[in-house]
């Protein structure tokens, strides 16, 4: 009987576990007032979103602060949600015409809406379970001003890799991708430009790792060794263009920057995980690259 006991526990365990919210995508928008700035949530199972908050932290501070219950979603399934920020609660819906408005969550300036929770680029949130303030979630990370680190996404986007869980506070900037800081420059519907949605992947992550491409961006896109184990590392894409090439450290440290067509010296990394953003006719990937 405690045999059959301890079994029926473990695999209640493990079926709790499997239902959490997940941050997925992170927006910092360029139409008036740098709007709209959103943070896609995935629902991983069967989740009750009563139970959840959100936060931010912004700039170098290292308290968090703007708490906002996330309980008016209720309960989700295998869903997306948005916590969106915008004075003007049409930008978003404009700009995203197909997320149903019964998915969003605005928060503004104005009263008798929820307060605005501030994000730009370089700021980090987090998922937290209300009643006792545990980490479910993170982007970010904690007490670092975002900017020039690899996670840095103003007026741009960054999103989850396919197959990434959710890691409570322990932000790991090589599962996500990222558009490319000042992507969005003068795009938009409200700048008679491309709609966000056709630039910012929203909606696409999936729990299961996948084989098709998350570099949403630059086509043919190819690294390689990886790993590597020599000195010299291809990057090559469909457009053969030229390219600029950066890479950063595990702690977002940059290490290369350089401007080339198809490699770049990587003698001087040591063995590691490093990120490596590519920047190629103003369109911005990342990978992951294992140095041995």
């Amino acid at each position: 009987m405690k045999k059959l006991y301890i079994l029926s526990l473990a695999l209640t365990s493990g079926f709790t576990f499997a239902q959490t919210p997940i941050i997925t995508g992170m927006l910092d928008g360029d139409c008036t007032g740098g709007n709209p700035k959103a943070i896609e949530i995935y629902a991983d199972g069967t989740v009750d979103f009563s139970q959840y908050s959100i936060e931010n932290q912004t700039n170098a501070n290292t308290t968090w602060g703007n708490t906002l219950s996330l309980e008016s979603f209720g309960t989700v399934t295998d869903d997306y949600i948005y916590v969106v920020n915008a004075d003007d609660n049409t930008v978003f819906y404009t700009e995203f015409a197909d997320i149903p408005q019964s998915h969003v969550l605005y928060t503004t300036s104005g009263s008798g809406e929820p307060q605005p929770l501030n994000i730009n680029g370089d700021d980090r949130v987090r998922i937290i379970v209300t009643a006792d303030m545990t980490v479910v979630d993170q982007y970010g990370e904690e007490g670092v001003d975002g900017t020039d680190t690899a996670w840095e996404h103003l007026d741009s986007w960054a999103y989850r890799v396919n197959g990434t869980e959710a890691a409570g506070a322990n932000f790991d900037a090589t599962d996500w991708t990222f558009g490319g800081v000042s992507a969005l420059d003068g795009e938009g519907l409200c700048q008679d430009g491309a709609a966000f949605s056709t630039l910012v992947p929203f909606g696409t992550y999936s729990p299961e790792e996948t084989t098709a491409t998350q570099n949403f961006n630059i086509k043919g896109l190819k690294l390689f060794p990886n790993p590597l184990n020599g000195n010299i590392l291809n990057v090559t894409s469909a457009a053969n263009a030229e390219k600029t090439v950066a890479i950063y450290d595990i702690v977002g440290k940059q290490v290369i920057n350089t401007v080339t067509t198809g490699t770049v010296n990587a003698s001087s990394l040591n063995a590691g995980v490093y990120i490596v953003k590519i920047t190629e006719n103003g369109k911005t990937a990342t990978r992951k690259l294992v140095v041995k």
